[in-house]
């Protein structure tokens, strides 16, 4: 499970912002974190959800780019040519002290019962430093130590070819992945526990895998066709089959755009859904999903795949307005599934961005579980409810939070 992210000078990030799920002290809505086990006997307190509000341009966004940038270099930067740079990194350009300045990233996480901290820092020309921490006995043991490009420390609690792996990373490549890529078999087990973090940035990756998942496994067809029906949206059934990108109905933009990169549209597969209805003859009728559905029903169809296979696996899910196109009642009975031990059974996680105040309440949430950001000056700063006075049962959050008691509103001039 994810314990917390930090990012510094990325965005409209300049200074170091920390998202915790941790839990506060105070017991409320117990269904709401897990406990998990750790290697040293004890146990620790992890909050299964946290939501992030804020105004318009606030940065909100940025925190859910921040993650997707973090996993992006870990998991390609092995690839990257030498002297190449590194991708996705966007440091704060409204000061001078921080353009040329490193973006900074980490990750506090438990998988196993182990806890790791992992995190490093870059330019867009090369890495600067990286490191690597578990803590399997409650004291920090050393896996990565990179002060700089070609300078390490001691890696005391690494085993394996350390010597081969160090002379293989590139200046613009991460130790991580170069090693994993190299057969580290203890770094492969860290590797895969940040694997376990899932960014869904839009849903064309939602629709395809709803689809590849749909149509490669009958059990999980039904599962996502009731959860469909949940909703109440009228489905009876769907079918989803293969089409040529010949045969589909894509833009000719996007056809010119395939045949410009040499693709043969009659060799490339695209998904097809077509939903059925039954009309008041008790016939079955079927829609063409992509053309004759509503755009609430098509994004539930994009996000059911994804949140079935994460409630599943107890993986972490980070995504971006998740109210778009969908019902205030319907957002809440998603969120409610992170919050239902009985359908969360593996300690599934979900860090979302709205503007849905609805769920803003005391039954829904904790206040540790939620997050404002505010921009002053053009730079976004990240907070908690929890840093402020609320009575139990007598606060009404919504109004207190379009009303701007605790900021995170816009200014209407």
């Amino acid at each position: 499970m994810l314990l917390e992210f930090s990012v510094t000078n990325f965005r409209s990030i300049k200074e170091k912002q920390t998202l915790s799920l941790l839990k506060t002290k105070k017991n409320e809505l117990e269904n709401n974190f897990t406990a998990i086990p750790l290697s040293t006997g004890k146990t620790l307190d992890v909050l299964n959800s946290a939501v992030i509000y804020g105004a318009n341009a606030s940065g909100k966004s940025n925190l859910i780019k921040v993650l997707g940038a973090m996993l992006r270099i870990i998991e390609n930067s092995f690839s990257y040519q030498a002297n190449k740079g590194v991708k996705y990194i966007e440091p704060f350009l409204l000061a001078k002290d921080s353009v040329n300045q490193p973006t900074a990233f980490e990750l506090d996480l438990i998988d196993g019962g182990v806890r790791y901290v992992y995190g490093f820092s870059a330019t867009q020309e090369k890495i600067i430093d990286e490191w690597l921490y578990q803590y399997p006995k409650g004291s920090p043991q050393n896996l990565i130590d990179r002060k700089s490009t070609n300078q390490w420390g001691t890696m005391s609690a690494l085993k394996g070819k350390k010597k081969i792996w160090q002379e293989s990373t590139k200046d613009n490549s991460l130790f991580l992945s170069t090693a994993v890529q190299l057969n580290s078999e203890s770094l492969a087990t860290i590797f895969s526990a940040i694997d376990k973090l899932k960014g869904l940035s839009d849903d064309l990756p939602g629709f395809y895998f709803t689809c590849h998942q749909a149509n490669e496994n009958k059990e999980r067809k039904e599962e996502i066709l009731e959860f469909m029906k949940t909703a109440d949206i009228g489905i009876e059934d769907f079918v989803v089959s293969k089409e040529t990108a010949e045969e589909a109905k894509i833009s000719d933009e996007m056809k010119g755009l395939l045949v410009k990169k040499g693709e043969d549209l009659s060799k490339i597969k695209l998904f097809k859904v077509e939903s059925q209805h039954t009309s008041d003859d008790g016939s079955v009728v079927s829609f063409d999903f992509r053309e004759q559905e509503s755009e609430g029903t098509q994004r539930l169809f994009k996000l059911s795949g994804p949140w079935l296979e994460v409630l599943e696996k107890g993986y972490c899910l980070v995504m971006d307005e998740l109210h778009n196109s969908l019902h205030p009642k319907l957002v809440a009975y998603l969120v409610s599934m992170f919050h239902n031990p009985e359908i969360n059974k593996h300690g599934a996680q979900l860090i979302f961005v709205t503007h849905e105040t609805s769920l803003l309440n005391q039954d829904t949430f904790r206040k540790d579980q939620v997050w404002f950001c505010e921009k002053e000056n053009n730079v976004t700063e990240l907070f908690s409810l929890a840093d402020f006075k609320v009575r139990k049962g007598v606060d009404n959050l919504e109004s207190a939070y379009l009303s701007g008691r605790y900021g995170a509103v816009p200014y209407l001039k």
